[in-house]
């Protein structure tokens, strides 16, 4: 008979991932910061579009909710010029059919992507994820651009 009488456990398999304390790599935080850029640097040449126009409404939305979540009140009040100002290119969309940016519009956009991207180096992981998270739950129908502001 014997010795161990205990049934054996289930080996439960984990997928390694990394805990949310840790950072990504350098090259995920960049992509991040980059893409967002680049779709600015695409309407400022006059060849954005609606995808450019959603990444970087998004990547607004974010460092919105990441300012409102870690109580920094200056960034979030220039983002949220940062989301006026993406709202009046979506509205002279619709008035104009062509995609394009006043200078007012391309500074302020510029400066809330640059606190975005501030505001992802200085917070966790985990603030970003759950900022990532709540953006794209509530993410509403862009058909009305009311609904472009994250309510919070």
């Amino acid at each position: 008979m014997a010795n161990n009488k205990k049934p054996r456990k289930k080996h439960i398999p984990r997928r390694n991932i990394l805990p949310m304390t840790i950072r990504h790599n350098a090259q995920s935080e960049q992509t991040l910061q980059l893409v967002p850029h680049t779709e600015l640097m695409k309407f400022r040449e006059g060849v954005g579009d609606e995808i450019g126009w959603n990444t970087i409404t998004a990547r607004l939305n974010v460092g919105l909710v990441a300012a409102y979540q870690a109580d920094f009140d200056p960034e979030y009040y220039l983002l949220m010029d940062s989301l006026k100002a993406i709202v009046n290119v979506r509205e002279r969309f619709l008035n104009t059919g062509r995609w394009g940016l006043s200078g007012d519009d391309l500074k302020s956009i510029g400066d809330g992507l640059v606190t975005t991207d501030n505001l992802q180096l200085s917070i966790t992981r985990k603030q970003l994820s759950k900022a990532i998270d709540y953006v794209f739950k509530n993410a509403g129908d862009l058909d009305d651009v009311s609904n472009v502001y994250v309510q919070i």
